[in-house]
């Protein structure tokens, strides 16, 4: 084979290559827009690739049935997440670190609520919403225990913590498959109130 011909195949590999890719990606975001509109159970193989505008058969040459499709999309999406939250805390490092984990995530959380819905909401099975819910409670567990190891953090289980806030920032979350507001600086402006000030005293009973 001389140069000629194997530069040109070697094109033909790479152009495929980015083919598969794209659709791929166009599979997983007509998955993504099904998903969100019809749930797990009720989605079928044929409405994703119509929405793909690809064929059956082309389905098959990048998974092997809903149930990959499915995880995949949350695998990626929450893999996404992590990497955004880290690329911001590494951006702004300077700010205080807790305040911009919660801003972050939240942030991230409102613009990717379909995503979040197709994880959280009743047709997902316990194992998937426990997938999202470590995803959030990842960072925060880190959080807390690089802050008790730093003796800056006393007298909690840093894991435990961590999932008590995941469960504040979940219902924050599920709070938007219904409602638009309190947008998201808001919510974490809540959570964090909470957390540093707690709830007012009256309610245990002590004098103001």
């Amino acid at each position: 084979m001389n140069d000629d011909s194997q530069t040109t195949e070697q094109d033909g590999q790479r152009r495929n290559t980015r083919r598969r890719t794209r659709t791929r990606a166009e599979l997983l975001l007509a998955a993504r827009k099904v998903f969100a509109e019809r749930g797990y159970h009720e989605a079928n193989i044929a409405e994703i690739t119509q929405a793909a505008d690809v064929g059956v058969g082309t389905f098959y040459l990048h998974f092997r049935d809903k149930d990959e499709v499915f995880n995949t999309l949350l695998d990626e999406g929450f893999q996404d997440m992590r990497d955004h939250v880290a690329a911001i805390m590494t951006q702004q490092a300077a700010k205080p670190i807790l305040p911009l984990l919660v801003a972050t995530i939240f942030r991230y959380a409102y613009e990717q609520r379909d995503l979040f819905q197709i994880a959280l909401t009743g047709q997902a099975t316990r194992t998937r919403t426990f997938r999202a819910q470590a995803a959030l409670a990842g960072a925060l567990t880190q959080l807390f225990e690089n802050a008790s190891r730093d003796k800056l953090l006393t007298g909690y289980h840093a894991p435990v913590l961590a999932r008590f806030v995941t469960g504040m920032i979940t219902q924050g979350i599920y709070w938007w498959f219904e409602h638009d507001e309190p947008g998201p600086d808001a919510m974490a402006e809540q959570v964090l109130r909470l957390l540093q000030h707690g709830l007012p005293g009256q309610l245990f009973g002590q004098d103001r």
